[in-house]
């Protein structure tokens, strides 16, 4: 999809929202090699104290619905690669929900999905891509999520993740924004380790450089 120099795909696809959180790091590596080595992360194995202890929070719910027996424990999911959305290559159990939206390769790829994210089960919707940007059936948020990369310099790279989120309805932003007010800290959490991990890849990739 061509695109304006400055312009974005995330812009694009929503450009009004209720929340956003957006985290920047620079990396000292080309933005074709930081692009990359984004692309093929493994979100799975992305850990820091803070992002873990994040996910066992948001996990609370659903493991106490196990223990009383009301859910079968789910099977240790395999790898989540930003990639593998992309290329149609993610196993439906592993995406949960979210779905691959537009990509300007070597510059932007942008994600999504719907769902009653406030619930402790969530109640995901399934959606064509084409049908994403238009549906506003009530109760429901949409999230937008982004990686772009940016020269920063002659050979740095500026590497940024956004996600954004809107309420199809006035009772779904209450009910988002009463959630976000809780979980808002870790999610910042989450996409600094992220961007601290893809930073890590690439810069072990760098031409020259032994990869790690």
């Amino acid at each position: 999809m061509p695109l304006e120099p400055n312009a974005m795909l995330i812009d694009e696809l929503m450009p009004d929202f209720d929340a956003t959180i957006v985290e920047h790091i620079v990396v000292d590596a080309p933005p074709e090699t930081v692009y990359e080595a984004t692309r093929t992360m493994d979100f799975l194995q992305i850990h820091s104290p803070m992002m873990d202890a994040a996910m066992f929070i948001r996990g609370v719910p659903l493991k106490v619905a196990q223990t009383l027996g009301n859910k079968p424990a789910p099977p240790p999911p395999p790898a989540m690669r930003l990639g593998d959305m992309f290329d149609d290559t993610a196993e439906p159990e592993v995406l949960e929900g979210w779905l691959a939206l537009a990509e300007v390769e070597g510059r932007e790829l942008v994600f999504g999905a719907i769902g009653k994210v406030w619930q402790s089960d969530i109640d995901w919707k399934t959606v064509p891509r084409d049908e994403f940007q238009a549906f506003d059936e009530p109760d429901f948020a949409k999230i937008v999520v982004n990686f772009s990369v940016r020269h920063y310099g002659l050979t740095r790279t500026l590497l940024s993740y956004e996600a954004r989120t809107r309420g199809t309805d006035a009772e779904a932003r209450k009910k988002f924004l009463r959630y976000w007010w809780i979980v808002d800290r870790f999610v910042s959490y989450v996409m600094r380790a992220a961007v601290k991990t893809a930073k890590e890849l690439a810069e072990a990739q760098r031409p020259g450089i032994p990869a790690m």
